[in-house]
């Protein structure tokens, strides 16, 4: 399938700049014994392979196997995800497979971290103070698999989580207008739809129930250009998910009262 160069440079940095240092820096492991071989790299790429097949059960029947087997979560994600990931960027790149088949792989790696979420494995942390998060991509973007792990990392935290890749149809601002949210999140990966994210910004301030709600960016177009968040007219940009809940925890608690 053919496709643009706007279309590949969005998954280029989607894919490279933003969601495999995400999660690479946070998960990072504690000191243990080296992958097993199971996560070695032509195990992780006959992985990727099942993750490009018409049938999506045999990689996720591996990986329910993996874990049984006692790979943790943080394994999953830094020595399997992570390099699967790579791999299909690397392919597509090289026209070894089309855009529509990352995009398939993508979607169920995003599927992955859903059945193996942050939640499911360690205890929660009640730390998020009541507080109250929407979350959303900006207009017209439709990757979410970086979104996904911000939502993880702020509900593991305690937070109070809406919104998210799962609810990627519906409007940030009319949600801010009908129910108190502390922070609003938007995920950002190609600069081209800046202004329209730009305007939403505005008009979720505009509308907001919470007169001094927070705004927190993130994504692969702020790698490339850290400063943007500001002529959005955002509070926080976010380089690191697993920081999310404790960067903006810190934002809400220095305004004024």
């Amino acid at each position: 399938m053919a496709i643009g160069q706007g279309h590949a440079s969005v998954l280029s940095q989607t894919l490279n700049r933003s969601i495999i240092p995400r999660l690479i820096e946070a998960h990072r492991p504690h000191p243990s014994a080296p992958p097993a071989e199971a996560l070695s790299e032509p195990a992780v790429t006959a992985f990727a392979r099942l993750l490009l097949a018409p049938d999506p059960a045999p990689a996720f029947e591996h990986v329910e196997l993996q874990r049984r087997r006692g790979l943790s979560i943080e394994s999953l994600y830094l020595d399997l995800v992570t390099p699967a990931a790579r791999l299909l960027g690397e392919w597509w790149e090289v026209d070894e497979c089309s855009f529509t088949d990352v995009t398939l792989g993508a979607g169920r790696l995003q599927q992955l971290l859903r059945d193996h979420s942050l939640s499911r494995d360690l205890a929660l942390q009640p730390v998020g103070d009541g507080r109250r998060v929407l979350l959303a991509p900006a207009p017209r973007e439709q990757h979410s698999l970086g979104l996904l792990m911000v939502a993880e990392f702020f509900r593991h935290a305690g937070w109070d989580v809406h919104g998210g890749p799962t609810e990627a149809g519906s409007d940030p601002v009319r949600s801010v207008g009908r129910h108190w949210y502390d922070l609003v999140g938007f995920s950002l990966a190609a600069e081209v739809h800046a202004e329209a994210l730009h305007r939403t910004i505005a008009q979720v301030r505009s509308a907001s129930r919470n007169p001094r709600i927070g705004v927190l960016v993130g994504g692969a177009a702020f790698h490339a250009r850290p400063a943007l968040h500001g002529a959005l007219g955002a509070d926080l940009a976010l380089a690191d998910a697993a920081q999310a809940p404790a960067l903006a925890l810190r934002f809400l608690q220095q305004l004024p009262r």
